[in-house]
Order: C-alpha cells, then structure tokens, then sequence
C-alpha cells in the first residue's frame, strides 16, 4: 500500500488518537517553518489546530496526517507538476461551465453546474491524451495517494456512518462500512432476519484509487439498504492489488480470497453477501462470479455492477468519439487499462473479458450504466449474453450520465439518488424471490413509469409508429431514444441488434 496506509491503526479504528499524535505530526512535518513564518500559513494552521480541538476525540488528526504524508510522497516523486496542471485545468473547466450555464445552454438539462464541472473539469484535452502515461498517468497517481483523504468526506457527508479500516487478520486492506443504529427486522414466520454484507470492489482501472474515493458512495448504499430492506447491512471496500506492479490474475484472486475470508473468517453465508462494484471494479465483480461458480463455490445472493469494464479487447479506435458521449472518460484511459492490467495475456479470457465467459448458473445481476457513456456498449452486450445463456439480468440505462454517475450524488445529481434507490428495491426483489421459490430467468428493461420488457418485447416495440412518442416521454431511468437519431442511441441499437448472427 501506499505511504499514508502505514498510518492505520491496529484496528483500523479513527478513534483514540491523543492530542500528541497531531502535534509531534505537524512539528515534524518538514515544510511546517515555511508556513509558519508566512501571514496566512499561520491563520491556516491555527484553524487546524482549533478545529481538531474542538472535534472532541482528536479524529482530525489522522486525515491531517495521510494528507502530509501524501505531499511528502508526492513530491518525493517526479509529478509534483500535475498538480497545478490539474488546477489550471480545473480553472478554465469553470470558466466554460459557467459561460455555457449564462447562455442557456448547458451540456445537458439533466445535470447540475456541479455536475457539468465535475465532467469538464475531469474529462482530459486532447493535447494531454496525446502523452497518457506521462501527462494524464502521472495525475492519476497523485490523485490515487490523495485517494485517502476520501474518507473525510464520507465522514463529513454522513456522519451517522461508522468507518473502520483493518489492515491485519484480513486478505487485503479493506474498509468496513456500516450504521450503527441499523433496525432489527424479522422474518415472515418470526425469526430475526440475516444480515447482510457487501463485498465492494472499487474502480480505477485496475491500476489507481484505493477504495477510499468510493466511501462516500458506498456509505449512501448502506444506509439506502439498511433503510429499504429494515435489516442490517455492511460493506467491505477491499483495496486491491494494483497494475502495473501487480497484472491479472492478482485482482481477481484478491477477491476470491475475500469473498473466502467472509465466509471463513466473519461467518457470513453465500446467501448474505452481496457483490457490488463500479467500471473495472464492476468487470471484476462479475469476473468473480464466473471464477467461484468454474471451482464449484457457492456463489452469492446477487451482484450489482455500475458501468462495468467488460471487454478489454478494443483498441481506442473501436470505441466511439467523444464528440458524441456525455461522459468524461476517454478512450485512451480504457486502453490504458488494459494494457497495465492484462499484460500480455489474451484480453479475451474469462476472468479478463467476463463478456466472453459462458455465463450460465449465475445469480441475478443488476448492471445500471449511463446511455451516452464511454462502456454503454460493455454494459449492454453483457446483458444480452446473459440472458441468451438463461440468466436472471436487470439492465437500467440512464440518459445524459456520464461514467458511474451514482457516485455523483453529493453533487445534485437526482439520477444518481434514484439508481441507488433502484439498487436497494433490486436486492428486496432478489430476497423476495429466493423466499419463494421464484427465479425470473429475463432480461429486464426498465422503459416506462416503473414498466419492464424483455428484450423480445422491446424488439418488437421499436417496430410500431408510436416508438417515439412513448419513449420520448419516458420517466427516469429510459432507454431514451434508443434507435432514433442520435449517436448514443445508434450505438446501443447496433448492440442489441448486432449485424452478425450470434
């Protein structure tokens, strides 16, 4: 792990830190004479200082810590330049949000000014794509040792959450995730319901972020799970081995072992653990499936996957231009991806590429991706090889979202909110079913004021005279427009009629 995972406790617990620990922290900080001398450096760290005191139990101190830690180890590397590259490009991100938010004429309707920035602001220019692993690699890194601060915000946007972070007596880092006041719940005939557990594997390519960025998104599943379904749930965001240091199959047997570890060492069942997971961390949650279900392990109660990275094959010609996606994610960082993480090996094994798995005896699968995005395509074509092989799929399509737009939610984003409310109704269904015996073996698409369609039915739907009409006026989340005039929708028609013959 990196530099500021060192600075864990035993228990992975914040709590407990004396006030020593931030003190002998900033005195030994190398830059603290600089900034003690300047005007405003002093203001800065009084308000520190005054801040952790008046938190009570000192759990500033750990977050002030990582994040010097992370300049010491960032300038100790050569990127210290991205940085300011990186506000720079922020600043004249801004600007064009703003210029376009006073003519009227957002990116879309559907997206807050903090969502249009988050998207400008992070999608790269060109000019950097030209150069990704020096220009835009080097970004990406600095942003993965920040990554740790990430659990500020996640304490800061629910403080209700409890966060702990264990480091030993595990496969890997990981980060347990729950409410403390969760509801006791019973069953039908009585008896005090299961508790369930969410094995989170977080995205980033298979080479960057550590989990830490995702806390905050899984916290709101958490609660939107323990509130929806009236029981206790958990989550375990595992860290996992990193490309290029670590290619395939190093992720995926830190899964394996987690997902062992639950059932071994916590005494979770199969039937408790859910999978989730977001772009590869969402291809490597199905890639888990496709592993435990080929060594005749139980598999768990379902998985949920958000823009999953699905086909590792294409190269940055195959995927479409950027002047037709509302995402931020460009093509390069895709290919990139692939290259850190296979390495060699042939992108379309199995446990690589899950879209060229045989995909029979799995449990149901929730995908929800964004239509304009850079992996729609993945998502879809996963759906439908799922359901030609007899699987029990939901597919959710959501118009004008970028790249796992979810996690967007502090941001304004009322599609985000509505996804996660979606998730949690998915996992009631699934606990419904599997109480009663029932299996729904199709796939479904959500088109209309909560209606779903198999993809036959929806086949034979584009053909009628009202197509547009209707899904014109679809409420959230549509296949919106799908095989109208747009690209976006162009490009997901082709996918669920492709030209070949299967």
């Amino acid at each position: 792990t990196f530099a500021p995972g060192a600075l864990a406790t035993r228990n992975g617990s914040l709590k407990g830190w004396a006030p020593s620990v931030l003190l002998r922290s900033l005195l030994s900080w190398p830059l603290l004479p600089i900034v003690a001398r300047r005007g405003l450096g002093a203001v800065v760290l009084r308000a520190l200082l005054a801040a952790a005191a008046a938190n009570g139990c000192w759990n500033t101190a750990p977050h002030i810590i990582r994040f010097c830690s992370a300049v010491r180890s960032c300038w100790s590397r050569d990127f210290i330049w991205a940085l300011p590259v990186q506000i720079l490009h922020t600043t004249s991100a801004g600007v064009r949000v703003l210029s376009r938010r006073l003519r009227g004429a957002p990116r879309s309707q559907r997206w807050s000014f903090l969502v249009e920035l988050f998207v400008e602001a992070t999608t790269p220019r060109k000019v950097f794509l030209t150069n990704f692993d020096g220009v835009v690699g080097p970004t990406i890194r600095l942003l993965t040792y920040l990554d740790y601060h990430g659990e500020t915000f996640a304490r800061f946007c629910h403080p209700s959450i409890q966060l702990e972070w264990h480091t030993q007596g595990c496969p890997r880092p990981m980060t347990w995730v729950s409410l403390p006041s969760a509801p006791s719940s019973t069953t039908p005939s009585g008896h005090p319901a299961e508790e369930l557990v969410i094995l989170y594997l977080h995205g980033g390519g298979y080479w960057a972020f550590t989990g830490k960025s995702h806390l905050e998104y899984v916290s709101r599943i958490v609660k939107e799970l323990t509130l929806g379904l009236s029981t206790c749930v958990k989550a375990c965001v595992v860290d996992t081995r990193r490309a290029p240091e670590f290619p395939w199959p190093a992720p995926v047997e830190d899964a394996v072992a987690c997902y062992d570890w639950l059932q071994k060492g916590c005494g979770y069942k199969a039937s408790q653990i859910i999978l989730a997971g977001d772009s590869a961390g969402g291809g490597l949650c199905l890639c888990l499936l496709l592993a435990l279900r080929d060594a005749g392990k139980e598999l768990p109660l379902c998985a949920m996957v958000v823009s999953p990275l699905t086909d590792l094959t294409r190269t940055e010609e195959q995927y479409p231009e950027a002047e037709g996606l509302t995402d931020f994610l460009p093509a390069a960082a895709a290919v990139a991806s692939g290259r850190y993480y296979t390495q060699g090996e042939d992108s379309r094994h199995p446990l690589i590429s899950p879209k060229y798995g045989q995909l029979h005896s799995l449990p149901p699968v929730l995908v929800q991706a964004g239509k304009g995005e850079l992996l729609a395509r993945d998502s879809v074509e996963y759906a439908r090889r799922l359901e030609a092989y007899g699987g029990s799929v939901k597919l959710e399509m959501y118009p004008d979202m970028p790249h796992i737009f979810p996690m967007l939610a502090p941001l304004g984003l009322q599609d985000a909110h509505t996804a996660i409310h979606r998730q949690a109704t998915f996992v009631r269904h699934v606990l419904q079913g599997g109480a009663n015996g029932k299996r729904e073996n199709r796939l479904r698409i959500l088109v209309h004021n909560g209606r779903t369609q198999s993809f036959e039915d929806f086949r034979s739907s584009l053909n009628l005279g009202a197509t547009r009409a209707r899904l014109g006026s679809a409420s959230l989340p549509v296949l919106y427009n799908l095989g109208l005039e747009d690209k976006a929708g162009a490009r997901l028609r082709e996918a669920i009629f492709p030209p070949e013959v299967a």
